[in-house]
């Protein structure tokens, strides 16, 4: 099955014409974290923000593990970062050491602080992204200025989907064969994946009949604007024609419904519309930089797609995994 872009249709249909290459080097794709608190200064976690440049958020966290010569449950992070980027994002280390050999090749530290407790998945306020496309052709700008102005359809990322969508394949079988016991980083990816993809599948409907940010009958506001689903157990919150339009989308797809209302997740809601804050960009010949500051779980791949068919560069493949947050 296809969870790529092409799957979802885009709201600024022209952006398509408009082409590009991202991710030729590490250095064109800058995403910064930023925490949803400050560490105290004090306790037994200490927080590193680190920067990492073409690898893994689990292999720094690896590598963190092993320099500090502490267990990986001691070691933690509040959101997964692409691999073919330079990433700027926090971790924290259970342990009474201040300092470690974190000087190979890849991964560095910033900064570093303490604090009473661990660092927890999602605790981000933002982040900021700084993003070079190459090979720019067709008239952008535009399409820049109607991001800008009015924010973009919320679609999880191709990063949620793993590669040629082979996160929701791998999860609709386990699904299918009775959710047998997988690692709990396994069930974490499969649940998210599932999740993610119903979601776009009603905010891809929502797209075609130009309702994404127009309110339906019964819509479930989240910060004033239209919401789809984040399928689990319990009542919905839509009602009449929003409702109407969700259940028809999920009915698609007893198997995922059925996983999703069974493994302990209760409904919630994400907004259907997403409008990056702090936007600017330039345009050197055929070299177009962007940047943006975007909330927790939104995903910058999502921004660009209205903005033109960018692909990426050959070894610039989005790895699977958990999207960044």
């Amino acid at each position: 099955m296809s969870t790529g872009p092409e799957r979802w249709p885009r709201a600024n249909a022209p952006a398509a014409e408009a082409k590009g290459v991202l991710r030729t080097v590490p250095e064109d794709f800058e995403v910064t974290e930023t925490l949803a608190f400050e560490p105290s200064g004090t306790g037994e976690h200490l927080y590193l923000f680190v920067e990492k440049r073409a690898i893994t958020t689990g292999e720094a966290h690896r590598r963190l593990a092993e320099d500090f010569g502490v267990p990986r449950a001691d070691v933690s992070y509040a959101g997964m970062k692409d691999r073919h980027a330079v990433a700027r994002q926090w971790f924290s280390v259970r342990g009474p050491r201040d300092e470690a050999d974190t000087r190979g090749p890849g991964l560095r530290v910033l900064r570093q602080a303490r604090h009473p407790r661990k660092l927890r998945r999602g605790q981000l306020r933002s982040n900021r992204f700084r993003i070079r496309v190459r090979a720019v052709s067709g008239d952008v700008e535009p399409h820049l200025r109607g991001v800008a102005s009015h924010g973009v359809p919320n679609y999880f990322g191709p990063q949620r989907f793993g590669v040629d969508g082979g996160n929701v394949a791998a999860a609709r079988q386990w699904a299918r064969a009775g959710r047998p016991r997988v690692p709990r980083f396994t069930r974490g990816v499969y649940l998210s994946s599932l999740r993610s993809f119903l979601f776009n599948e009603v905010l891809g409907r929502r797209v075609a009949d130009g309702s994404w940010d127009t309110a339906l009958a019964g819509e479930a506001l989240v910060e004033g604007a239209p919401s789809g689903p984040l399928w689990g157990r319990g009542i919905p919150t839509s009602r009449d024609a929003a409702l109407e339009l969700e259940s028809a989308t999920a009915g698609a797809f007893p198997d995922i419904v059925d996983a999703l209302e069974h493994v302990g997740l209760r409904q919630e809601r994400r907004s259907l519309r997403l409008v990056p804050t702090d936007v600017s960009w330039s345009l050197e010949g055929d070299v177009l930089t962007f940047e943006c500051v975007l909330p927790k779980g939104a995903y910058a791949t999502s921004v660009l797609r209205e903005v033109g068919a960018f692909r990426d560069a050959p070894g610039g493949t989005v790895r699977p995994g958990r999207a960044a947050a």
